[in-house]
């Protein structure tokens, strides 16, 4: 629990905290929480030291850290929170075991319970569902099947209209260490964590909170988003087209209108 969070702070009023994915970066929302911090404090965390840590933090251990950072940065406050992917995994969480720290949940293309079975691309399927050690992972994405799921994580991960293309399936030396190394210690996270627990956990989760995702997100089809909607009892649902899974990047003026729409009528209330 010694996990240092740092973060980006601007504009004053209502406290929002932004997550961002795994592998994702502070930068993702930086168009957006300018466009938010006219009207709210905006708090942006680097969540790279808890998702990446060497000692490997379980999912439910990083929502305890995640916790104790709100708790010791801003105390007896409760915060309004939205997050993309897995970060919209880490709101729901802080919400349903800290309901008391939590005022308002915006969930953007999370990450649902049992990530693996209900991703969409076999490739993804196949790399975090088998236990491999970092060494294999490495030698596994150097072959032609290797190459094409990194091609195939790229289409949903990156926004080339605004990252630029990005020849992932050339990587290589400690480029393609690093990514080997991103993958497994997902992998670890995924296949470890107690997803039956959290699937019985969520029904009893009744937060104040939006759903919105893209009705062509190549990671979850509708389907699995709005079983999970049921699953929580969210019922504010907004359905985004040609977003694609990182949505924060392809369409931010919407996003922030979303996101300002659904806190400010909390706010008026």
């Amino acid at each position: 629990m010694s996990h240092k969070i740092t973060f980006r702070e601007r504009g004053q009023g209502p406290l929002l905290i932004l997550l961002h994915g795994y592998g994702g970066s502070v930068h993702h929302w930086d168009s957006i929480a300018e466009s938010l911090s006219q009207t709210y404090r905006v708090v942006v965390p680097n969540l790279s030291h808890i998702y990446m840590s060497s000692d490997k933090l379980f999912f439910t251990v990083q929502i305890e850290v995640l916790a104790r950072f709100i708790q010791e940065n801003f105390p007896n406050q409760r915060v309004n929170v939205a997050g993309l992917s897995y970060g919209g995994a880490l709101c729901w969480g802080l919400a349903t075991h800290h309901p008391q720290l939590v005022k308002r949940t915006v969930l953007i293309n999370p990450m649902v319970t049992d990530p693996i079975r209900h991703f969409l691309p076999k490739e993804l399927k196949f790399f975090f569902s088998i236990p491999l050690n970092l060494k294999s992972v490495y030698v596994m994405l150097s072959t032609p099947m290797g190459r094409s799921f990194l091609k195939r994580s790229a289409q949903i991960f990156r926004d080339e209209r605004s990252e630029g293309a990005v020849s992932v399936e050339t990587l290589k030396g400690r480029k393609l260490q690093f990514v080997a190394h991103m993958i497994h210690h997902f992998a670890w996270i995924l296949r470890s964590e107690d997803w039956a627990y959290w699937h019985t956990r969520l029904y009893t989760y009744r937060g104040d909170c939006r759903l919105i995702y893209d009705e062509q997100d190549l990671l979850f089809n509708q389907d699995a988003y709005r079983q999970f909607a049921r699953h929580i009892g969210c019922e504010d649902i907004v359905t985004l087209t040609g977003a694609g899974h990182l949505a924060i990047k392809t369409q931010p003026e919407e996003v922030a209108r979303l996101i300002q729409e659904f806190i400010s009528t909390a706010v008026a209330a």
